[in-house]
Formats: C-alpha cells, structure tokens, sequence
C-alpha cells in the first residue's frame, strides 16, 4: 500500500483524482495523504486541490451509489452494521432531511454511505446534496487551512482533526436546521396570505 501512495503522491493533480475518485467506492487509501503533500508544496494552489478532490470524490460517489443501487441491501450489509442501515433506511423512508444530517455526521468511510445509499434508494438529489456538503466540509477544510496557514496547518489537524470536524459538522448542522426553519416559515406565511384572501 505504502509504494501505491508514493506513486499517488508523485502523479501530481492526476494521482489526486485517481485517489479521491477510486476512494468513493472501492479503494483504501484516503486522498487527504495525496492532498496534503500536494498542498504543502505549493499553498497557492490548495484551494484549486482542494476543488480537485471533492469533485472527484463526488464523481466517484455516484459509482458508490449506483453499485449499491445494482448490488442492493446484501452489499450494503458488509459494510455497515444492520443498526446503521436501518437508521440510513428510516431516513430515506421518513425525511430525507433527516437522511441527509445523518450521513454528513455519519463516523462511517464515504464509500459505506455511497453503497448504502444506492442499496436503500434514497433520491439521487438528496444523496447529490450529501455528496457535495460532506466532501466539500472534508476537503476544503484542509485545503483553506494550508492555503492560509501552510505547515502549521497540518500540525493543527494532526492535534484538533476531531474537533475541527466536529465543529465543521455542527456548523452544517445549524446552517441546514436554518434554512429548513425558514424555508417551513415561509410556507406557513404564504398559505396564511393564501387562506387570508
């Protein structure tokens, strides 16, 4: 595994696709051992790296979800214990809001979500909604920290990794909770207008 993480490394952008795409769904190694080098050695173009593997990811994800959509629940129970399936299948019954938080918060590897998701059915927009809000949470808080921060960044996500992702997560927690209140207020208002007239 070690000498498949050099190659990554030395493929440059292209070793950080392959990474973040094959990752979604199949491989072990995790893109953040090509996107941190590759930041490092040139902070100006963290930010563009940090696009570069969500995108990827992203795109990968749907090769997640479409195996788990052919494989069906059996291959999703490989990946993850029945209790997380059956909450994952609770949440694309019952609200797929609720599917969403649950995923971005999920401790599980990305392709477990992409696989799983695809098993249980949940719509392709909710899952496009988890894709791009999780990944972009994962990558692009490394990146932006590089971007501003170079070397010492690492330093901090080795010691407060947990707690940056933690707080990341409640962050998107609140922001969601937020524009699905506003969203349930608006449409209270607009049928009081309605039944007012």
């Amino acid at each position: 595994m070690d000498e498949w993480i050099v190659a990554l490394q030395e493929w440059g952008v292209w070793g950080l696709v392959l990474a973040s795409f094959t990752e979604a769904f199949c491989s072990p190694i995790l893109p953040d051992v090509v996107l941190i080098p590759l930041a490092l050695a040139q902070p100006e173009e963290a930010l563009f790296y940090g696009f570069v593997a969500t995108a990827a990811s992203v795109s990968g994800g749907f090769v997640g979800y479409f195996l788990g959509k052919r494989l069906g629940v059996k291959a999703a129970r490989k990946l993850l214990p029945e209790s997380q399936l059956q909450k994952l299948k609770e949440g694309v019954e019952g609200n797929a809001l609720w599917a969403v938080l649950l995923a971005v918060m999920s401790p599980f590897p990305y392709k477990c979500i992409t696989i799983a998701a695809g098993a249980v059915g949940m719509r392709l927009s909710v899952f496009m909604a988890i894709s791009v809000l999780g990944r972009t949470k994962r990558f692009f808080l490394e990146a932006l920290l590089i971007y501003w921060y170079g070397p010492q960044a690492v330093e901090w996500l080795r010691q407060y990794g947990d707690e940056m992702l933690w707080g990341s997560v409640a962050l998107t927690v609140l922001a969601v909770a937020g524009w699905y209140a506003r969203r349930r207020w608006r449409r209270r208002r607009a049928l009081e207008v309605r039944n007012a007239e």
